[in-house]
Formats: C-alpha cells, sequence, structure tokens
C-alpha cells in the first residue's frame, strides 16, 4: 500500500468516528450532503427566526413609510383593497420559496435554489443573474445601506417623500424630530453621520453570537407589534370623525394622473414592498434548528401575520382618514404622523414614530444580517473577489464578521453617494427593486420549466400536488408586478422624478456579465462543495425516520 493510500484510509477513518459523533443533528447530515461543512452554531429557533422575519417584514414603518402607494395613489380604496390584493397575491410566491427553503436549507437561498432547479444548461445564468444583488445591493445590503439616511436627505430638501422611496427609518426620525423640535433645520452632514452611526450599531450587533441577534429581533419585533395594535385600537377611538365603514371599501381618489384602474394596480406595491424580504430566514438556515421545516414555516407565518396586522391597522388609519389631501399635502412629509398629531397631539405623535424609527432600525438589522450571510455564501463558492477572507467565520463567535465588516463598508460609501447627487442614489434604489422581483422569481421559475428535475427532492415543508398551481400562479403575479415597480409615480415626470429601474438594471447586468466572461468564470462555476467527496460518502443519509421527526 502506498504511503498517500495509508494517509487517505487514515483521513477516512477519522471521518468514520468523527461521523457518528458530529453527525447525529439531522440539519448537520442534510448541510453536508449538499456538500458544505457546518460552520455555525444553530441558535435560531421558531420564534427567533419568526421575529427575524418579521423584523424584516417590518410592518409598523412599513405601511408608514409605503403609504404614499395606497393613500396617495387612489385614497381609502388603495389602503383597503390595494392593500389586500397585494398582501394575498404575494402569498404564491411565499410558500414557493418556503418550498425550496426546505429542500435547501443553506445560506446560499436564492441563488443556490436557482441553481439546483434549473435544467442543466440554464443553472449557471440563473445564479450568476441571481447574484448580481451584490452588484446591484439589492435587497439586504441595499435596503441597509439606504436605511436612516435617503429620506432623511430628501425630506430637508423636499417635504413630500416620492413613493418610490423605500428608506422609511430616516423619514420617521426627521419627522419625529420636526414634531418635537419645530425649529430644528437638518443638514446634510448632520444625516450621514446618523446614517453612520446607525450602520456601525447594526454592525456591531450581528457580530455577537447568534443568540444575542436572535433576542434583538424578538424584542423589536415583540414591541413593534404591541404599539401596532395599540395605535390600530387608540386613533379610531380617539378621533372625533370617522369615514364610514363603506367609504373605506368604496371611496376612491386618483391622485397619480394614471387610468383609476392602472393607478389601483399600483396601490399593489405597498404590500408587495412590505412584504419581501422574508428569504432573510433561508440565509440564517446554517444558524437554524430543525432548519428544513422551521426556516419555511417561519417564512409563511410571519407573512401571513403580516399581512393581517397590516390589513387590520390600514383600516383604522383608513377610518380616521377623513381628510387625505391634507394629509399628503402636510410639510411634515409623513401622513401617518400626521394623522397620529392630529388627533393625539404632537407628543403623541412623536413618541409613536420614534418607536416605528425603532422597529425599522429592527428591521435594518435583519436586512444587516441577511446580508452577511449572503456574502458569505458567496465567497465560500468562490464568486466574490477575496473570498478566502470573506468566507471565513470567527471561531468565538461563530458569526462571519468578515462579511459583515465588508457590508459595512460598502453600505457606508453607498450612503455617501446621496450626499452629492439624490437623483443617482434614487435610480439606484429603481434599478436594485428590479432586481430583487427578478431574483426572487428565477429560482420558482425553474422549477415550472424543469419540473422533471430527477436531482430535486422535496423537503419535509412541500405543498404536494398544490406546487406546481401554486407556483405558476407566483410567476404570472411577479411578472405582472414588475412592470409596476418599473413605471414613474405619475405621467410625464421630471428627470428628478423618473423611475429609472431599466435604464440603471440593464448596464449593472452588462457589467457583471462582463466581470464574469473575463475573470469570475475561472473562480465560480456554481456551487462549490467544501467537503471531499468521500467525506460525503461516510455521512448518515436522512432517512425517512429522521424526516418525520423534524415535522
Amino acid at each position: 500500500m502506498s504511503v498517500e493510500s495509508h494517509k487517505e484510509n487514515e483521513f477516512v477513518s477519522k471521518v468514520d468516528v468523527e461521523t457518528v459523533e458530529e453527525y447525529e443533528n439531522p440539519d448537520d447530515i442534510q448541510l453536508e450532503q449538499l456538500g458544505y461543512k457546518p460552520e455555525f452554531k444553530r441558535d435560531f429557533t421558531f420564534l427567533g427566526l419568526f421575529s427575524l422575519c418579521s423584523s424584516e417584514l417590518a410592518v409598523l414603518p412599513g405601511v408608514a413609510g409605503t403609504i404614499w402607494y395606497t393613500m396617495g395613489y387612489l385614497g381609502l380604496v388603495g389602503m383597503t383593497w390595494g392593500w389586500f390584493v397585494g398582501a394575498v397575491m404575494g402569498q404564491f410566491l411565499a410558500y414557493s420559496l418556503a418550498e425550496l427553503a426546505s429542500a435547501y436549507p443553506t445560506s446560499g437561498g436564492l441563488y443556490y435554489w436557482a441553481y439546483m432547479t434549473a435544467a442543466p444548461r440554464y443553472k449557471l445564468p440563473f445564479a450568476i443573474v441571481i447574484m448580481l444583488r451584490c452588484s446591484m445591493v439589492y435587497g439586504h445590503i441595499h435596503a441597509s445601506s439606504m436605511l436612516l439616511h435617503h429620506v432623511l436627505r430628501k425630506s430637508i430638501s423636499h417635504p413630500l417623500v416620492l413613493p418610490t422611496n423605500p428608506s422609511q427609518a430616516a423619514q420617521m426620525l426627521i419627522a419625529t424630530a420636526q414634531l418635537a423640535y419645530p425649529n430644528y433645520v437638518a443638514e446634510v452632514w448632520h444625516v450621514y453621520l446618523v446614517y453612520v452611526a446607525m450602520m456601525l450599531f447594526s454592525y456591531l450587533i450581528i457580530c455577537l453570537p447568534t443568540r444575542y441577534v436572535s433576542w434583538f429581533n424578538i424584542w423589536a419585533t415583540g414591541l413593534g407589534i404591541v404599539v401596532l395594535i395599540i395605535t390600530t385600537i387608540i386613533l379610531p377611538a380617539k378621533a372625533t370623525k370617522l369615514n364610514s365603514a363603506k367609504a373605506i371599501f368604496t371611496s376612491a381618489e386618483n391622485q397619480t394622473g394614471w387610468p383609476t384602474g392602472w393607478a389601483f394596480c399600483m396601490t399593489f406595491l405597498s404590500a408587495t414592498w412590505t412584504l419581501s424580504g422574508y428569504d432573510v430566514a433561508a440565509h440564517v438556515a446554517e444558524e437554524t434548528s430543525n432548519a428544513a421545516v422551521t426556516v419555511p414555516r417561519a417564512m409563511i407565518w410571519s407573512t401571513w401575520s403580516s399581512a393581517a396586522l397590516g390589513f387590520v391597522y390600514l383600516i383604522s388609519l383608513a377610518l380616521c382618514s377623513t381628510d387625505i389631501d391634507s394629509l399628503v399635502a402636510n410639510p411634515l412629509g409623513q401622513p401617518i404622523g400626521t394623522l397620529t398629531a392630529n388627533i393625539l397631539g404632537k407628543k403623541a405623535g412623536a413618541t409613536l414614530l420614534a418607536i416605528n424609527f425603532f422597529s425599522q432600525f429592527g428591521c435594518g438589522v435583519a436586512f444587516f444580517v441577511a446580508a452577511s450571510r449572503i456574502f458569505f455564501a458567496y465567497s465560500r463558492d468562490k464568486a466574490l473577489p477575496f473570498s478566502n477572507w470573506l468566507s471565513k467565520v470567527d471561531k468565538r463567535t461563530q458569526t462571519p464578521n468578515n462579511a459583515s465588516l465588508a457590508v459595512f463598508l460598502i453600505s457606508t460609501a453607498f450612503g455617501a453617494i446621496s450626499i452629492g447627487s439624490d437623483t443617482a442614489f434614487q435610480a439606484f434604489f429603481s434599478g436594485s427593486t428590479l432586481a430583487g422581483q427578478i431574483s426572487y422569481i428565477l429560482p420558482v421559475l425553474g422549477r415550472c420549466l424543469y419540473e422533471n428535475n430527477p436531482e430535486y427532492t422535496p423537503g419535509p415543508f412541500n405543498l404536494g400536488r398544490f406546487s406546481r398551481a401554486i407556483r405558476y400562479m407566483a410567476v404570472a403575479w411577479n411578472f405582472f408586478i414588475m412592470p409596476l415597480v418599473s413605471f414613474p409615480s405619475y405621467p410625464m415626470p421630471a428627470p428628478t422624478d423618473m423611475n429609472w429601474a431599466v435604464v440603471i438594471y440593464v448596464p449593472f447586468q452588462i457589467i457583471a456579465m462582463i466581470y464574469w466572461y473575463f475573470w469570475g468564470y475561472k473562480t465560480f462555476t456554481g456551487p462549490q462543495p467544501n467537503l471531499r467527496a468521500k467525506e460525503r460518502s461516510q455521512i448518515h443519509p436522512v432517512t425517512d425516520e429522521i424526516r418525520e421527526k423534524q415535522l
């Protein structure tokens, strides 16, 4: 026997011993079967993961920040039916992605699912398109970088923030300051300093062990739900005048300039934007106990509960919104803040907006968590520059702190863009929003186009005979939503108010494809298992008995 063969046998024997001790956990067994070594501590329970998803969805500030899509577009009907239709139809996509999260519980999330579900000739293109979320700074990184900055910057120069702007936390912060201190005038450099401080605070939180991140989101979610319930009850109770129950479901005031039917469709964007990002659960799957079940359940429970809470909250707001024109035109730039101040007084209004701000900050932390795990997963598969450094996990905290630092630095840099040009920043957001919609639908589209995929094995959470119908509905709905995301708020907008989604998205696609064609292909050829083949062969299979225990 050669020396090399002897060493190989010795290595395999060692793996055999370690396998018995280490891989009793079904989560680790399944992750190893996907080709990856367990590197994280599984401290996320269902409650923690549900809270992380709910923090990211952030209904309380989400409704406040996207009120322009509903009240601002079509009045009371937009606030009720617009949210209802958008929220219910969005569940088809949530269920479709939850099914994939159960089959492939790994931090790679969407891009890994797209690669595994697509036909062989489309695997790499699908994965690369989704990884453009890093280039576009879509979703997690982009939202984190704009958190606490862009709307605040916009509020200084333009009190009425456009509906296409997603960074609600900053707007709530400036509105709170204006309510409490009417003479306060925010300067651009004030804004950026606050932004950097909040980004730094988020970075420090997510560098802690996972259990502390889980606790933070549990408290943030709990506070947000309690305040939302209190607000929903107290506003109609204290209001001196209310709309009728009939009016809130039938009264429409088209304020867009678009045909009323199209304006109604655009009101769906409030629920679409607020109830997106639940894939954050998938990106911490490797830190979650019983991930194949817990991750999809957290995704579904959080989207349905957020949809229901948002609908009830909007009914309450619609009852109290007896003068929509004055709410929209108020210099405060925050209709819900104005409404609350009118009913409860300025102090109460400022207090509720401050809590809104904290809830939105919790949303930013959730985004930041997912962004760091995305960077880690992509780097583990050699898809990013400096992959070896970015994919390292801190041995003390068992978190990807190098990836978190990269997210912090990139986010801070992108936040500085708006100091020079609001239009450039808004254009970047428009493009990344469209990129997000595309990245959400590609894994589901791959399943639809390659139904007889021999490599696909459903997880313990699966839709059974309803799977195909739900997936096709998800694809159809998303293709309908993508043009809505790309439309400006009203016809013939000025350049500063234009929706630049397509103009920004396509060049980024081209740049990223050029990078991959000349350089990226050398290191990235799809998900790259970091286990030896013989290591994987020693792993006990996930049996039906284990799956039953997971359920």
